[in-house]
């Protein structure tokens, strides 16, 4: 029996990174469905994501609206029937005991909610398009690379009950990076556990972010009304609005 749905969003992404990414979900010492969230990309990309995951469950979702990291999630976990679903973004590597650890805190205490403090590898510290796992992980723990010091990003686990109850992530943020902040304060704000899995000192329980082009910080270097004025909404959304559930009943219904 899978206790455990992997939901992968994805947008025209079909390289080496999400090569790696799905294969460290494929390495983990548990067995896990795999659902690729597909929010917007052409018929022809979605066949190449495909490709890379033959096995999958998906949904594919042809929109032409902007990029919503926190819609294409809950794609995913509305679709989700296991008992537990981690969303898990597609730049990630995890080492292969991350969903047996995952697995076992939320056995212990079903009402838990656990991100992870993730390893940003450098710029040219490690050739993404060479790495073959399981041999190079070792190679990934000598990568230089800097820490991303909050604790809830790219990584969300817990029970199906509270993705449900929750109405998953706030469909009105778009593009991404106040989502995951505002899912750890809602989980606080209903008080269930939260948990940092780096923090519990668990072996082969890293997470690793694969550097790639930030397209988003480049749009607002270039001052794009459109994007910056999403991210200024996303940051409103997170501080001021204090309840629990964010979306109506037809959350991550995206295409019925």
């Amino acid at each position: 029996m899978i206790d455990f749905t992997v939901v992968v969003p994805v947008r025209n992404r079909y390289g080496s990174r999400l090569r790696n990414c799905l294969r460290s979900i494929e390495l983990q010492t548990v067995d896990a469905e795999i659902f690729i969230a597909d929010y917007g990309s052409t018929i022809e990309n979605h066949i190449k994501t495909m490709k890379l995951a033959p096995k999958s469950k998906s949904f594919h979702y042809l929109t032409d609206e902007p990029w919503s990291l926190s819609a294409a999630r809950n794609i995913g976990l509305r679709r989700t029937d296991t008992e537990y679903a981690m969303v898990f973004d597609a730049d990630l590597i995890m080492e292969p005991r991350v969903l047996e650890s995952l697995l076992m805190l939320h056995k212990m205490d079903p009402n838990t909610y656990i991100s992870t403090q993730v390893v940003l590898l450098d710029t040219g510290s490690i050739d993404i398009d060479a790495l073959e796992l399981p041999r190079d992980y070792e190679q990934l723990k000598h990568a230089k690379a800097t820490y991303r010091s909050e604790g809830w990003g790219g990584l969300g686990s817990a029970h199906r009950d509270w993705w449900y109850g929750s109405r998953g992530f706030d469909e009105r943020m778009k593009w991404w990076g106040w989502e995951d902040v505002d899912m750890w304060k809602r989980v606080g704000r209903a008080g269930l556990k939260r948990v940092r899995l780096s923090d519990m000192n668990m072996p082969e329980t890293q997470v690793y972010h694969q550097w790639h082009p930030n397209t988003q910080l480049e749009a607002l270097q270039r001052q794009n009304e459109e994007i910056l004025n999403h991210i200024i909404l996303n940051e409103r959304l997170s501080k001021r609005t204090p309840t629990i559930k964010r979306n109506d009943e037809n959350w991550g219904k995206h295409g019925k």
